[in-house]
């Protein structure tokens, strides 16, 4: 009897960015990926990171209307608070938003009543992002803090880090010029590339986190439900993108314009009603779509 198996091939390693794999990777029971989280957290925050202790990823609200917060990963180091997301797609080109409520969120959740202020933690939002967030910046690790228009910074408790994959992608595969979080950004692109797996090695020996870490990918890459993870990852990333290109075809075919009728608007507005409640457009590709302005389209949003 042959057992079935969604892994492709016997030697295959499962995509570091996929969203369920890169948590496997840092919170998977076992010493390996306790040191490759640690690493990896020392490299991302650029100091050295002894004690990480892993914290529930879903935090509480305060009242019924409370936004809710997940998380991929959260864990304080050295008494310090840290969120570190892998995100594949900027939704609605809104992603500096949504990073700035969820370190906002953590901050306010793990400063408890009566706190004096200078025991305030300082919060970390870590994002390994799978697509461009600047285009104008050329730095594919970028530290974000409060500051004024002279540099001068408030307090530095709120911190942002991303490090945008795509960008790493054309820096040459020379681990001599390479720093430690483009390392890492190398390890999230080519962990699974069979082709690249010569130049893994060589990163192992040069960095123990992604030593560590690509220990534990050969090792959670054995197991069949990870296979289903990343399977059904794919799918979902699948659905969304069908689901906005019939979005876009049903607003071209009903040959939306500007300049529509009085009924016709009507007819639009209540798509762009739909098009909001999928949450899957962004205001312009919306516009364009259904030939209402971006001013009636943030209205409808309640913006």
């Amino acid at each position: 009897m042959i057992n079935q198996t969604l892994r492709p091939f016997p030697t295959a390693l499962l995509d570091p960015c996929v969203d369920p794999i890169f948590k496997a990777l840092f919170t998977s029971n076992s010493k390996e990926s306790h040191q490759a989280l640690t690493c990896f957290l020392s490299d991302m925050v650029g100091k050295t990171v002894t004690d990480v202790v892993l914290q529930p990823n879903e935090l509480s609200i305060e009242t019924a209307t409370d936004k809710q917060a997940e998380f991929d990963i959260t864990c304080k180091i050295n008494g310090e608070i840290v969120n570190i997301e892998m995100q594949g797609r900027n939704i609605s080109d809104n992603y500096g938003k949504r990073t700035e409520y969820h370190v906002a969120h953590i901050l306010n959740h793990y400063t408890p009543k009566g706190t004096p202020w200078e025991n305030v933690l300082k919060v970390y939002q870590i994002s390994v992002l799978n697509f461009v967030f600047d285009e104008d910046e050329v730095n594919s690790y970028n530290h974000y803090v409060l500051k004024n228009d002279n540099g001068h910074t408030v307090s530095q408790v709120i911190n942002v880090i991303f490090l945008e994959i795509p960008k790493i992608k054309k820096l040459e595969d020379d681990i001599n010029s390479l720093t430690a979080v483009q390392m890492w950004g190398k390890f999230f692109l080519y962990g699974n590339v069979p082709e690249k797996q010569d130049f893994i090695i060589e990163l192992t020996k040069h960095n123990r986190g992604i030593q560590m870490a690509f220990r534990v990918l050969k090792n959670i890459s054995q197991d069949e439900i990870n296979w289903y993870r990343e399977t059904r990852y794919w799918l979902h990333v699948s659905d969304e993108k069908t689901m906005r290109n019939a979005a876009l075809r049903e607003g071209t075919e009903r040959g939306m314009k500007k300049g529509l009728s009085e009924g016709s608007k009507q007819t639009a507005k209540q798509t762009v009603k739909k098009l909001l409640e999928m949450n899957i457009l962004t205001h312009d590709q919306i516009a364009y779509s259904t030939g209402l302005s971006i001013e009636e389209i943030k209205k409808l949003a309640g913006e």
